[in-house]
């Protein structure tokens, strides 16, 4: 069977279990336009999964005198506000895959580009920290995704092998990542379409419980 070898699921966070990425995208370009400078859509679509210092290159490709920490840490306070005032959504299905995982006895990891203050801010406000065997936010790891470094640093805490990971993903980045580590991935779409990447993908599903769906007919 297709999937008897898996033991264990690596999932990326933003866009991914959390309906967060919006939310990001909005106040990337409220603080950018604060300062004069205008984000595009396509920059956008670059950026989403990309680590911290994979976003700062492309800024200062685009405009070198930008300081993108200094908009950075003024996003964060607008980010931090609105989710506190909003909460953090979860995707839909979230609950219900995490349950049939854990009953499963599937081991899980968490391979985040967020920096590990947001990270474990968004786990603790939604019960979801002691859900996870381990957690790899993007400040952790030295090269961020499409770089594979953070899923095979996870399934190698998991004490798996890539192979017998499966990397659910939603941006095309974290799918060149989960797919150049190894492991088999599963795309979500969020915001980004997957047409550059769908040749990685092992499996599309629609919404998280799908994963469910697929993993117990084959």
């Amino acid at each position: 069977m297709k999937y008897d070898n898996i033991k264990g699921f690596i999932f990326d966070m933003d866009g991914t279990m959390f309906d967060t990425e919006r939310v990001y995208y909005k106040f990337w370009k409220v603080t950018a336009e604060e300062r004069g400078f205008i984000i595009t859509d396509e920059m956008i679509e670059k950026m989403r999964g990309a680590s911290v210092e994979n976003i700062g290159v492309l800024f200062k490709k685009v405009n070198p005198d930008f300081d993108y920490m200094e908009e950075r840490a003024a996003r964060k306070v607008h980010i931090y506000d609105y989710l506190r005032e909003h909460g953090i959504p979860k995707k839909e299905g979230l609950d219900e895959l995490f349950s049939w995982l854990t009953k499963k006895g599937y081991k899980l990891a968490l391979g985040s580009s967020s920096i590990k203050e947001q990270v474990m801010m968004y786990l603790d406000k939604t019960d979801y920290t002691g859900k996870f065997d381990y957690i790899c936010a993007g400040d952790m790891i030295s090269n961020g995704k499409p770089a594979p470094d953070i899923y095979l640093h996870c399934a190698e805490k998991l004490g798996l092998k890539p192979e017998e990971c499966i990397v659910v993903e939603d941006s095309p980045n974290g799918i060149k990542a989960g797919y150049a580590a190894g492991c088999k991935v599963f795309g979500i779409k969020d915001m980004s379409e997957l047409d550059e990447v769908r040749e990685m993908l092992t499996e599309e599903p629609k919404t998280l419980t799908d994963i469910i769906r697929i993993i117990e007919q084959d």
